[in-house]
């Protein structure tokens, strides 16, 4: 370059810097409150909320709002505007800018093809063919087979080598941070790999078989031999349709069962897949196949890292100005996922949607953002946070770039096309608003942009959270829409004003939430008197009516039934069988059955042991108090008693090895988990000392941690391979790191249990044959039961559980209670139980219960709606046991080491919990003055510190208990 080419290089460069500085130092500052009111909009978005509020299925809808009139750099109106929520698909909008801000327009995918040996004159390629990916989103099977056909034109007949597919562009996390496992069966949750085809998906058809009572007609597109399809469906007379599809964790076999009408309609579903790369590389195969290009008898299917070479074919994606198109107008998962690594790869130097996240986070700043949190591309995850104040920022610096008629051009449009071409038709929002739809269970969104009726261009952003009834917050977001289209020409739209409430408490309660730390906080809180009438009994609240995610609050609900329907003294019991006698030589030929019905207790007499209880080693006893000596059978293990759903809706992927995550069956010791105690080595290079306890060969622990010196970082980790039962302890582990330990699940606990049971025999002398198992089965009708062990009594099993916030108990005794009450021992069962007693004490049952123990986010409730559960169990007759089972603060529990040395210590009892972003506090205390109070504080959508929540509850509660009129 010469030299006065590069000084003008500088030159520009300099210039285009100056330009973008200068842009973003025109946008307007924003005022820190609420904008000033303008009539009518105003009153007609107000009346639209006030709408909400009045309605039982829409009252608790936490919604945030901001309108932004660009034309004239003014917000209109706001409300809720710097709280943060859940966006949904309103993220892919963050995602989508920073593409094309990072990549550019004219970005395009690359996929290429390798070969590492050389093709003779007769078309026979000595060597491997390798098909390496760069994260196309739209990689088809359209284009694989392009591919191949140019493979073709080059000569190749034949391969001696194998097949080999080049993932490493982007790392091997398959699934977004927090995803719910239960999504990964559909292909909006598909497994993110650098080469995939087909948005890693299938599609399956199942059609009516040829006959009443046969099996339907199950066809797979793409062709492919990688699916295997378990087909347990029946045709059935009619035309209804009952299909279910599955796919096991960590399997690629679909189970299609249910029944389909013989005069139905075929139903389809698209299904994700286990690891992408080698979906491509059984595809590519066939697509040889039919163009006759033939592998040898030996050749395989594999991965590898390529190192160096130059590709025999490049095929090239379209343009990301047309891709874009496609990921907002379809709301498409997978290229917003693909998208992410992709900007981890080129800008942060690696393909890992953390990588990615920070890429668009940085880009963020750039537009004035802050009040955020990204951790997926798409905003399936719920950890996603965005503020509306953040999205109209992102809006605003995106109209001042090149690529905005682009983006603008991605927008489904109303009543024209993509997600929103079926709304707002035959208003003056039709083929004028443009917007970004989004849509979870419990959320709903809408951002875009809108030409006012006096041709003002407005920026809005709709962000709804604690949505029960979806068609509550889409028309709501319609009705929204329609508005601004009409803005400023709108009538008056009477209605009364909300009332502002002064509460007994404000004073006491309201300086204390003006804490910054809440900033972008939705705090929902009640707190209300036992001891006054109904009209004065409510001393405070605030955003009382809003559903929000309550974590371990939830547990209040299961415990509270728990004890009301079965009981305080109610034990479970634990069932041991034969199925044939024990003779004289103490030989019993047949099997050992133990039957479980979902005692949370049941353990090993070791460290794992937290309560007294039903032991293995009892079981063995009984056994042996039988005369057994050798065993020529089995041993069987039956948790019948409720269903096989091990996991509860909507828990997360990424938590599957945890123990506050642990598989749910009716049979299981040691709340689903191993205990691996780990600690240096006494010299620095030789490998960390582990620990198993129970001493199982259920579980495999693959040692490959090494003790460092002191000083070193410290990298240790322990793994548990999704859905096996093998543990990787891996990294580095300073010498002077102080002793530890984990509780790791397990999968299938029964069989876990039936294991230990199987060693423990074994240990205690009892000799079995060579060839005996351990095995799932139920109780043989022939069989004699030897033996019925029992729990403690519910009173002190709800006790441990709400003291130390336990989620297996919690989710156990939700399944018992649907076993005992209900006829099925499911989750689904045990809250038809629970919402029925809260519906008897009086309770509002317009909320979300999806597990018993609060671990998932599906989960919505208001604080009042748990106020009413702790004021009514006031009067039952288990309201001591309930509460003394409760948290003291500063004395025990969860709350053991909080409000310590405040009046609230020794005194508030309350349930805890905490999630990510999620922080609560539910319970009952006592003023200065001697007056009862029972209060609920329920707060969502924190990025910062979960101290800053605890503390700040903490000072409310204090606060309460140091009151006096």
């Amino acid at each position: 370059m010469s030299k006065g080419k590069k000084m003008n290089t500088i030159a520009m460069r300099c210039l285009l810097a100056f330009v973008l500085i200068m842009q973003i130092a025109s946008l307007p500052v924003y005022a820190e409150g609420e904008a000033t009111r303008t009539e009518p909009l105003e009153a007609s978005i107000d009346q639209l909320l006030t709408n909400l509020e009045k309605e039982e299925n829409s009252r608790g809808i936490n919604a945030g709002i901001a309108v932004y009139n660009l034309t004239k750099d003014e917000y209109l109106y706001t409300h809720n505007h710097k709280r943060a929520f859940v966006p949904a698909s309103n993220l892919k909008l963050f995602t989508a800018a920073a593409a094309l801000e990072k990549l550019g327009p004219d970005f395009q995918y690359k996929t290429e093809v390798y070969t590492d040996g050389k093709v003779n004159k007769s078309g026979i390629l000595d060597g491997n063919l390798i098909v390496k990916g760069y994260g196309d989103p739209s990689l088809s099977v359209e284009d694989l087979t392009a591919m191949v056909q140019k493979i073709k034109e080059q000569g190749i007949t034949h391969i001696n080598g194998n097949l080999l597919l080049d993932e490493s562009y982007f790392d091997d996390v398959r699934l977004g941070y927090g995803w719910m496992w239960d999504d990964e069966l559909y292909s909006y949750s598909a497994q993110l790999s650098a080469l995939a085809v087909n948005e890693n998906a299938v599609t399956v058809e199942v059609a009516p078989g040829s006959a009443v009572g046969r099996a339907p007609a199950v066809t797979v597109v793409p062709a492919n031999s990688y699916v295997q399809i378990q087909n347990e469906a029946i045709t059935v007379d009619g035309n209804a349709s009952d299909i279910v599809f599955d796919r096991p964790r960590g399997q690629n076999t679909i189970i299609i069962s249910g029944t389909i009408g013989k005069q139905a309609v075929s139903v389809k579903e698209d299904l994700g897949l286990e690891d992408p790369a080698l979906f491509v590389g059984d595809v590519f195969k066939h697509l040889l196949e039919e163009n006759s290009i033939t592998l040898g008898k030996n050749s395989r299917i594999g991965k590898m890292a390529l190192q160096t070479g130059s590709p025999l074919l490049t095929h090239y994606s379209k343009p990301l100005r047309e891709l874009i198109v496609h990921l907002n107008k379809e709301s498409d998962n997978f290229y917003a996922e693909m998208l992410l690594k992709t900007m981890g790869a080129l800008w942060a130097d690696a393909g890992s949607s953390q990588a990615g996240a920070r890429v668009v986070s940085e880009f963020l700043l750039e537009t004035g953002a802050s009040g955020f949190k990204q951790v997926d591309g798409s905003g399936l995850s719920r950890f996603d946070l965005i503020t509306p104040d953040d999205m109209i920022k992102l809006l605003r610096y995106v109209e001042q770039q090149e690529y905005r008629e682009i983006f603008i051009a991605s927008l489904p449009i109303a009543g024209v096309a993509g997600t929103l071409q079926s709304r707002m038709k035959g208003t003056p929002a039709e083929n004028n608003l443009m917007a970004k739809t989004g849509s979870m269970s419990g959320v709903s969104s809408l951002s875009g942009t809108v030409t006012a009726g006096n041709g003002d261009q407005l920026l809005f952003s709709i962000l709804l959270n604690g949505v029960y009834k979806s068609r509550y917050a889409n028309e709501f977001e319609d009705n929204l829409g329609v508005l601004l289209a009409q803005y400023p020409n709108l009538p008056d739209p009477g209605g009364q004003e909300a009332e502002d409430r002064d509460y007994k408490l404000s004073r006491l309660i309201d300086p204390i939430l003006q804490d910054a730390r809440l900033d972008g906080v939705t705090t929902g809180i009640v707190v209300k008197s036992l001891e006054r009438g109904a009209n004065e009994a409510v001393l405070y609240q605030m955003d009382a009516d809003k559903l929000l995610t309550p974590a371990s609050n939830l547990k209040l609900l299961a415990s509270a039934t728990a004890l009301q329907r079965l009981g305080e003294e109610y034990r479970y019991k634990t069932e041991v069988f034969l199925s044939a006698p024990v003779n004289n030589g103490g030989i019993l030929k047949g099997d050992v059955i133990v039957k479980g019905f979902g005692d949370p207790t049941l353990h090993t007499e070791d460290s794992l042991q937290v309560q007294d209880g039903v032991s293995v080693e009892q079981i063995v006893k009984l056994l042996q108090a039988e005369g057994i000596k050798q065993i020529h059978g089995d041993i069987v293990v039956d948790d019948s008693y409720f269903d096989s759903n091990r996991l509860g809706l909507g828990w997360a992927w990424d938590d599957e090895s945890y123990y506050y995550n642990a598989q749910i069956s009716a049979l299981a010791i040691n709340r689903g988990t191993v205990r691996l105690d780990y600690k240096p080595a006494s010299v620095p290079g030789r490998p960390v000392t582990v620990e198993l306890l129970p001493k199982t060969d259920y579980v495999q622990v693959i040692n490959e941690a090494v003790t460092v010196d002191k000083g070193v970082e410290n990298t240790f980790a322990i793994e548990r391979e999704r859905a096996k039962n093998i543990i990787h302890v891996k990294g580095k582990l300073p010498i002077d790191a102080s002793p530890d330990y984990e509780r790791i699940t397990v999968e299938e606990p029964a069989l876990y249990a039936g294991t230990v049971l199987k060693e423990k025999l074994t240990e205690a002398g009892i000799r079995l044959q060579k060839n005996s198992e351990v095995r799932a089965g139920t109780v043989p009708e022939n069989s004699v039961k030897i033996g019925e062990l029992e729990s403690e009594p519910l009173a002190k099993i709800v006790q441990y559980l709400l003291k130390i916030s336990d989620n297996f108990y919690a989710e156990m005794l939700t399944k018992t209670l649907g076993a005992e009450l209900n006829a099925e021992g499911s989750t689904e069962a045990g809250i038809e139980v629970i919402l029925d007693d809260m519906a008897q004490l009086g309770v509002n049952t317009t909320f979300d219960m999806v597990d018993g123990s609060g671990l998932t986010r599906y989960n919505q409730i208001s604080p009042n709606q748990i106020v009413a559960l702790l004021e009514a169990f006031t009067k039952a007759a288990e309201f001591e046991g309930f509460y003394d089972a409760l948290p003291i603060a500063g004395v025990d529990g969860s709350l053991k080491n909080r409000m310590k040395d405040t009046p609230a210590a020794g005194n508030a009892r309350a349930k805890t919990g905490s999630l990510t972003g999620v922080n609560s506090l539910s319970g009952y205390v006592t003023t200065k003055d001697g007056e009862k109070l029972c209060f609920s504080i329920v707060m969502n959508g924190n990025i910062g510190s979960a101290d800053n929540l605890t503390a700040i509850q903490d000072q409310i509660v204090a606060a309460l208990a140091a009151y006096e009129e």
